[in-house]
């Protein structure tokens, strides 16, 4: 089974390989950093990078743990691209109260400022998809999964007829105490 899914993940990836190399990958900016300031804070897509107060990083494990590290990224996913503008926010929470480190700070922002997205609101935007494929990153760090997904976005009329997308994510994924938790969440595609 495991075979199966590195096989998959193989054919996923090597057909999105054009896309990925017209992404401007290479070009992604790195996130600032000020140790005097807190730490580092990687942005979720659309929102502007930071940092979060040193007094603030230091955070509690997560809810409920996974007891296993596929179960960790299969749940975060599954989370992360499943929600209505209604429970946005409060999804948001939760992934942040499932995650540690820089998964948690991320989350921890994107609450606040889904709070504040009237725009998203407005247009009573959505997104629900599936997860394809989560494999260990090969030649990876440990923890460093790549994860696959088939997205749809939708909402009012200008967001209706939004074909449903693949995308790419890499995250990384450590234990805790009581089994395992999201650390990074990065959306490369």
């Amino acid at each position: 089974m495991r075979a199966a899914r590195r096989y998959l993940l193989l054919l996923v990836l090597v057909g999105l390989m054009p896309l990925l190399s017209a992404c401007g990958l290479a070009n992604r900016g790195g996130t600032p950093t000020d140790a005097s300031k807190g730490v580092p804070a990687q942005a979720n897509p659309g929102e502007q990078e930071g940092t979060i107060p040193a007094s603030q990083s230091q955070e509690a494990g997560p809810r409920a743990p996974a007891g296993r590290a596929t179960e960790a990224i299969e749940r975060f996913a599954a989370l992360y691209i499943n929600w209505t503008y209604k429970s946005l926010s409060s999804d948001e929470a939760r992934l942040a109260a499932s995650a540690v480190g820089e998964a948690r700070i991320s989350e921890e922002q994107a609450q606040a400022q889904a709070a504040r997205d009237t725009p998203l609101q407005r247009a009573h935007i959505y997104n629900t998809g599936k997860v394809l494929a989560a494999s260990p990153l090969l030649g990876g760090g440990p923890g460093e999964w790549v994860v696959v997904t088939k997205e749809q976005t939708g909402g009012d009329q200008e967001y209706a007829g939004i074909q449903a997308a693949f995308h790419v994510t890499l995250a990384t994924v450590q234990t805790v105490r009581g089994g395992w938790a999201v650390s990074s969440w990065r959306p490369i595609l």
